[in-house]
């Protein structure tokens, strides 16, 4: 409760008592019952904010439902929305495409599917409910301003790609016709400023030094657009149909089998996170109302929407420069020059305001930010976030798209150009469950956007979503509410299993997290950052395998030096380093072991204070928490090296274990933890391969700690990811991935003062809290088999390899209800005659009560 609720409930209270001190205390007359006032609209919503940024989410979500069904909705209905998921209505177009594409009026998009080397592509009439209503073999297409036709590129069958054909369909009636046929090679389809025309890349097969930009249209044949020599690639057309802008390429874009269907970019995705103009590149503008053609010398070559104007980036030496110019006169003009770097430039669609990236602006010195500058050379900031603004796009005149975040999470955001109001744009509507987004293509009226995205968070499956947000419409009240219903039904459900399942443990975990200190954070930190690199190659790397081992043996622990040469992913060939890894031997079935983690070196030009140094000193306080306090199983400490030279430190684990036979049941790799962030509240990612981990992880969170936890399916490019080669599904862990928020990530910047010791602290208790129920807890079993026979179905599994295991739980039913369960006490158990696709799960229950921390799962054939 926020303290404007405590103070205000403290004054009705006092004005309720002396009114009672007023009244006469007679049996006839008893005293009046004190009135409860309703709380005020905004008290309430302040309250329901900080019950959210504290991460008690059922208190926030009981006052956002009253809120939201009280006369003070539509004040308050905005807000709610953009706090707990999306304000837009969004329409679920595939749960698995690429590449996607958008009409121009948002009526329709398309998407990719099938292998790369024999792509389809989906069209889908936007609605309610889309609909596919063609399936074309392409991976070429183009929607024409209008939004009424559809250009493909027809892939003749074989390799001869002078046959392919441009088709045209027309999106209302369904009617397709080539336009044209056989003879040039063909690639990168756009239509011309008058919806009529289709301009491509094309070439003759008997002439492989050149390729020209065309223009053809029904009943017409082909025009060479260009007469320069060369090869040209990606053409830009105006709406007008004044101009045409390509980009002088090294080879043919048909080369190696190029042009033969390939979509042609991701509509705003993919992108680093940034760097400054690249080499020089040359660009052509040619006018086709017979004016000279103009050459540009740069990098990122940008056409406003009407044709008006070409904006561009230069770099000499250590200078960047912002160029704006007519389209058609070569009268440039600088806007901005300087040293910090310049990236993306967009035009608005009338070409009087450019935005554009840059980097360090005031106040960082690695951070891109985005500005927004005039004709007159009037610079403004539009972002001020301390992660990264990046790939701006301008929708109309006077609205922007921008994204925030590293590449493996971005987040699409709207601007308000004139007063830099900040709409997030998309979301999945739940709590926790952190929405990866990788490609944004809006329509040409800006008023549709297409997005790929995980909107289930899962990173490592090859599904990625499609999804078009009409931003012309917003969700309902009654939606908002159906949505807080789904969000307080999963939190409390999520809350309940949790508190449930630690309840056995719970005084034992308790006294274990409150050892872990923030002060002893700092100090560990400190001690490492000292050090400055320690990347393989770097002296740094030695000192900390030192001060690992020294501080693991002052803890009580004889640690291992596991030591390999790194050889030439490190500093060269010969190059030695070690793992260090403490043992907290198991006192019931030592031989069953878990697995906590954390790289120790950094990157070459680093301390790495958050990459990961902070990871390192969470690991060393749950070491240090738990080392008078064994478990039942044992759990295994380890310090990596050689993370940013490529895993190495984790292989060499994985190997070591391989040949010891160790039996590992579970996994936890913690990775960049410890980034202040933008706010007080303290917050980190859950990253899982195992969902009964991240469960485990999210109560170890709310029940024992102060940190808040999103989660996403994530192990990729970790040191997770040895594990999960090695062993399976059992790992688990925090980081910053996927929401990479640390402008500081992989920069000499990654310093110490970009630390809050106390997220590092609650990381480690939750990370000590999980070790203690995964350790003292059954693992998943294996080997569960559904057998039918004449009298139902048998269900096997292999026994528990725990001890003390007294009984299994069992499961069944159809997912996503409530199902039906069973207990058995040997690893068999009879269940009646059940239908294909029913689920069946089964887990271990010990003697404490402690379940096993995932369920196996199989599926009725």
């Amino acid at each position: 409760m926020s303290h404007r609720v405590s103070i205000a409930a403290v004054a009705v209270l006092a004005g309720a008592t002396l009114a009672v001190a007023q009244t006469p205390q007679t049996a006839k007359n008893p005293p009046p019952a004190a009135t409860v006032r309703p709380i005020p609209p905004e008290a309430q919503w302040l309250r329901a904010i900080d019950a959210w940024e504290a991460g008690r989410y059922p208190a926030a979500l009981d006052d956002l439902r009253a809120l939201m069904k009280s006369p003070a909705a539509k004040e308050y209905f905005e807000r709610v929305a953009l706090l707990t998921g999306e304000l837009y209505v969004t329409t679920v177009v595939s749960n698995d495409g690429r590449n996607p594409r958008i009409a121009g009026t948002g009526a329709f998009a398309t998407y990719e599917i099938g292998p790369t080397n024999a792509p389809l592509t989906r069209l889908v009439r936007i609605a309610p409910t889309p609909e596919t209503v063609a399936e074309l073999p392409t991976a070429m297409v183009a929607f024409d301003r209008s939004g009424r036709r559809l250009a493909w590129l027809k892939i003749a069958a074989g390799a001869e790609t002078a046959s392919n054909e441009i088709m045209v369909r027309d999106l209302t009636t369904g009617t397709e016709r080539s336009i044209l046929g056989p003879g040039l090679l063909k690639t990168s389809l756009v239509w011309a400023g008058d919806d009529q025309s289709v301009l491509f890349v094309g070439a003759r097969p008997a002439d492989p030094s050149r390729t020209d930009i065309y223009s053809v249209r029904e009943g017409a044949p082909a025009v060479a657009l260009t007469d320069q020599p060369g090869f040209k690639t990606a053409p830009l057309v105006d709406s007008r149909g004044a101009v045409v802008a390509y980009t002088v390429a090294a080879q043919s874009p048909f080369a190696a089998g190029g042009g033969r269907g390939a979509g042609g970019g991701r509509g705003g995705g993919g992108g680093g996170r940034g760097g400054g103009a690249p080499a020089s590149t040359t660009y052509v503008v040619v006018s086709l109302s017979g004016q000279p053609s103009r050459h540009i010398a740069g990098t990122a070559l940008t056409l406003s929407t009407d044709g008006s104007t070409l904006a561009w980036l230069s770099r000499t030496s250590d200078t960047y420069s912002l160029h704006v110019s007519p389209t058609l006169t070569d009268a440039a003009k600088v806007l901005r020059t300087g040293t910090q770097r310049i990236n993306a430039p967009a035009l608005s669609p009338d070409g009087s305001l450019v935005a554009y990236e840059l980097m360090g602006g005031v106040g960082s010195a690695t951070d891109w930010e985005i500005y927004v500058t005039d004709s007159a050379g009037a610079h403004r900031r539009l972002t001020r976030d301390i992660q990264h603004d990046i790939l701006p796009r301008f929708l109309t005149n006077t609205s922007l798209l921008g994204m925030m975040g590293e590449a493996r999470h971005r987040r699409s955001q709207l601007y308000d150009v004139a007063t830099g109001a900040r709409t997030r744009l998309f979301a999945n509507n739940t709590i926790r469950t952190v929405s990866p987004e990788y490609a944004w293509l809006p329509s040409a009226d800006g008023k549709s956007m297409i997005i790929q995205a995980d909107r289930d968070g899962d990173t490592v499956s090859t599904e990625r979503g499609v999804y078009v947000v009409d931003l012309a419409r917003k969700i309902s009240v009654t939606d908002l509410l159906a949505r807080l219903d789904r969000q307080y039904a999963a939190e409390t459900d999520l809350r309940q299993r949790m508190t449930a399942a630690f309840d056995p443990i719970k005084a034992q975990v308790q006294q274990v997290v409150a050892r872990i200190n923030p002060n002893r954070v700092y100090e560990c930190q400190k001690a490492h950052f000292d050090l400055d690199s320690k990347n393989v190659s770097q002296p740094g790397n030695a000192k900390a395998i030192a001060l690992l081992e020294r501080t693991y043996r002052s803890f009580g622990y004889e640690p291992e030096l596991q030591w390999f040469e790194a050889g030439g992913r490190g500093g060269g060939v010969g190059t030695r380093t070690a793992n260090v890894v403490a043992t907290l031997r198991g006192t019931v079935d030592p031989d069953l072991i878990y697995v906590v983690s954390s790289h120790f070196d950094s990157v070459a030009v680093g301390p790495g204070a958050d990459d990961d140094t902070s990871g390192t000193c969470a690991l060393v306080e749950a070491a240090r928490a738990l080392a008078g306090t064994p478990m039942p199983a044992t759990i295994k400490f380890a310090s990596f090296t050689g993370e940013e030279s490529g895993l190495l430190g984790s292989r060499e684990f994985v190997r070591v274990a391989g040949e010891r036979k160790w039996n590992v049941l579970g996994a936890l790799n913690n990775d960049m933890i410890g980034w202040a962030g933008e706010s007080g509240r303290i917050d980190n990612t859950i990253r899982y391969s195992n969902a009964g981990i991240r469960d485990i992880q999210h109560g170890a969170s709310f029940l024992f700690t102060d940190l808040i936890l999103y989660d996403s399916k994530y192990y990729r490019s970790t040191d997770a990811a040895a594990f999960y080669e090695a062993w399976g599904d059992i790992v688990g862990g925090i980081g910053s991935y996927p929401i990479l928020a640390n402008p500081n990530y992989h920069q000499a910047s990654d310093l110490l003062e970009t630390i809050s010791f106390r997220q590092v602290a609650e990381t480690g208790k939750v990370t000590a809290a999980t070790l203690m129920y995964l350790a003292s807890s059954p693992a998943r079993l294996e080997d569960l088999k559904a057998t039918r026979t004449a009298s139902g179905v048998e269900v096997t599994w292999a026994a528990s390899p725990e001890s003390g295991v007294r009984a299994y739980r069992v499961w069944y039913g159809r997912p996503g209800t409530p199902g039906s369960t069973a207990t058995a006490t040997t690893p068999r158990l009879m269940l009646p005659s059940l239908p294909g696709g029913t689920e069946i799960r089964v887990k271990a229950v010990n003697a404490r009560g402690l379940e096993g921390w995932d369920w196996a799962r199989t599926v009725i054939q």
